[in-house]
This record gives structure tokens, C-alpha cells and sequence, in this order.
């Protein structure tokens, strides 16, 4: 029986399959190195995030059973001075604490900040709010408390304005010393010109009664007129 093949097929082509398949070993050991270090790399970083998660949840005062609920987010009630280390020199080493090293200190959070911008955005961050037992909602105010706050303002704007924050290597006393100078120089200048003022006016009056005088006695004014 013989068989005849389809008008339509094509001659098949000639394939040698009687040589074993060669395969690239070292492409496939650069791969398998690529995924272990992918997956260490992963692992890393899930054991870094619990380690910073373990450690928020230890400094979080609801989670440690010291508060019951979170408060609403507060104005800060203390000055921050970014500038206090500015043109400073210090050492600083790897084995020092946090809290001496270079940079901007939390010690609420025990971290180190390198920048102001860092600093500034970490202190009015989630995390640090948390562990302040707050949380980032503010509390919406009445208006009662709208009016009051009004009238505070308006109080606290015709009260003397007081120097709380001084900056570092300020002393009061001196500033003190150096207004009280300046306020006794200014007192001493308004005395002078008063008694100068006060001169001048019995000068005036001395000159007036001269000339009331010279009137009743019949003598005119000397020279200048017209005849």
C-alpha cells in the first residue's frame, strides 16, 4: 500500500535530531545568582521594615497601654531653633550616641536627622505625631471657640510685646542692661531739648519786655526804617 501525499503539503524540512541539546551554563548560573540576590534583597527589606514597625509600635504610647485613645493633633507649645548648632564645630564618631552625632536629634523617636528640611518633616510626620499619642486629625472648632480666640488675640496685641526666644549666646540680663542704657539716653536727649525749649522761650520774653520798655520810654527801633 503506498501513500500519496496532499497536493497542498510542503516537503519537510531537514532537522538533525541526533545531536544532544547544548546548554549555556553560565547564563543560567547569572541567573539563578540574579534571583538569590533578589530574594535576599527582599528578605532584607521585609526584616528592616518589621524591625522600624516593632520598634514605632514600642514607642507608640496606646499600643504600651498608656493612653486609651489618640488625641487630636495640638499646636506645638515650644520654639524650634533650627539655627542653635549653626557655624559650630564638633567631632563626631560612629561609636558616639544618637544624640551627639551631626545632625538634628529626636528623642522621642531616638532617630538622627541630617538636615533641617528632614528634621522639620519628621516632627510633623505620622509617626512622630503617634508616638506623641496624637493623631493627624485636627479638632474642628465652634464658633465659640472661634470668638474666644479672636478676643485673646486682641488682647495679647495690646499687651508689651515680651522677648521670650532668645537666640543662643544671648544673655537677657545684657539685653536688658543695653535697653535700660538706651532708654536713659533717650530720656536724657528729651530733657535737653526741653530745657533748650525752655530757654528759648525766655529769651523771647526777655526780648518782648525790652522792647515793651524802650516804647514807654519814647526810643524806636535802631536803624533799617524809613524816615
Amino acid at each position: 500500500m503506498s501513500i500519496v501525499p496532499h497536493k497542498n503539503s510542503k516537503p519537510a524540512s531537514g532537522v538533525d535530531n541526533t545531536s544532544r541539546r547544548i546548554w549555556d551554563k553560565d547564563d543560567f548560573r547569572k541567573k539563578a545568582e540574579e534571583r538569590e540576590a533578589k530574594a535576599s534583597k527582599e528578605e532584607k527589606e521585609d526584616s528592616a521594615y518589621e524591625a522600624r514597625k516593632r520598634k514605632r509600635l514600642e514607642r507608640d504610647p496606646l499600643h504600651q497601654g498608656l493612653i486609651v485613645e489618640r488625641t487630636h493633633l495640638k499646636q506645638r507649645d515650644y520654639q524650634i531653633d533650627l539655627a542653635a548648632r549653626l557655624g559650630k564645630t564638633q567631632v563626631v564618631g560612629l561609636n558616639m550616641p544618637l544624640s551627639q552625632q551631626a545632625g538634628y536629634f529626636c528623642s522621642v523617636c531616638d532617630c538622627i536627622l541630617r538636615d533641617s528640611q528632614s528634621y522639620l518633616d519628621h516632627i510633623n510626620g505620622k509617626w512622630h505625631n503617634r508616638a506623641l499619642g496624637m493623631t493627624m486629625r485636627v479638632e474642628k472648632s465652634t464658633v465659640d471657640q472661634v470668638r474666644r480666640k479672636l478676643e485673646e488675640v486682641k488682647e495679647r496685641k495690646n499687651q508689651p510685646a515680651q522677648d521670650d526666644y532668645l537666640p543662643e549666646g544671648i544673655d537677657r540680663r545684657i539685653m536688658e542692661a543695653e535697653a535700660a542704657e538706651a532708654k536713659a539716653k533717650e530720656e536724657k536727649r528729651l530733657r535737653k531739648l526741653e530745657k533748650k525749649a525752655k530757654e528759648d522761650k525766655q529769651d523771647e520774653d526777655d526780648a518782648g519786655g525790652d522792647a515793651d520798655m524802650m516804647a514807654l520810654m519814647g526810643f524806636g527801633g535802631f536803624g533799617g526804617g524809613k524816615k
